[in-house]
């Protein structure tokens, strides 16, 4: 069973030594937001990405923040209350068991996500069932290597097991770009 994030450990999501390797709106840029985007955020945590994402997409834009996690979705949710940020809707859903609440998505993210899932074709074949083709997947992993931080290496995904993964689901051949020394961002589209 791969290894799933702690709750207890949240501190590491938000820090000042990830902000300074991976800023979370210029990673937005890369992976491909803009005004007007509704966002599905999965795993979204304590809203790393989703609270600058729904700056970004402004107030013609939405962002869905998905996470099994109801500790750090209430987390989330606190934050959002003392900013004034109103494009943001939390959802909690199972491990095991991926449920997005339907709307109408320009772009998904998975933002250190992937690994963690047991049943990776399943949860895949969950999210292209969201949907619609032409939609943009953004997926953040970390390298299959050593690396100063994440995972263990075994629970990481090798690019050709990603880009064999997100065929088999629905979604085009994705492109691989480093993000940091750490990870890889990909971006593909629902066929």
């Amino acid at each position: 069973m791969p290894h799933i994030f702690d709750p207890e450990d949240r501190h590491k999501l938000d820090n000042p030594q990830r902000r300074e390797a991976m800023p979370p709106e210029e990673t937005l840029v890369k992976a491909g937001i803009k005004p007007g985007d509704v966002i599905l955020d999965l795993g979204c945590g304590m809203g790393y990405f989703a609270i600058p994402a729904s700056r970004m997409v402004g107030p013609r834009g939405m962002v869905y923040a998905v996470d099994a996690s109801g500790v750090m979705l209430a987390e989330l949710r606190s934050k959002t209350a003392s900013t004034g940020i109103f494009n943001i809707q939390t959802f909690q859903t199972r491990i095991g068991k991926l449920e997005v609440p339907a709307a109408d998505y320009t772009l998904a993210l998975l933002a250190n996500v992937l690994h963690e899932v047991d049943d990776k074709k399943s949860f895949l074949a969950a999210l292209a069932a969201a949907l619609k083709p032409g939609t943009k997947l953004s997926i953040i992993e970390w390298k299959k290597a050593e690396t100063p931080a994440g995972p263990p290496v075994k629970e990481r995904l090798s690019e050709d097991e990603l880009q064999v993964l997100l065929k088999k689901a629905g979604f085009t051949e994705p492109a691989a770009s480093e993000l940091t020394p750490s990870s890889l961002l990909f971006t593909c589209l629902k066929k």
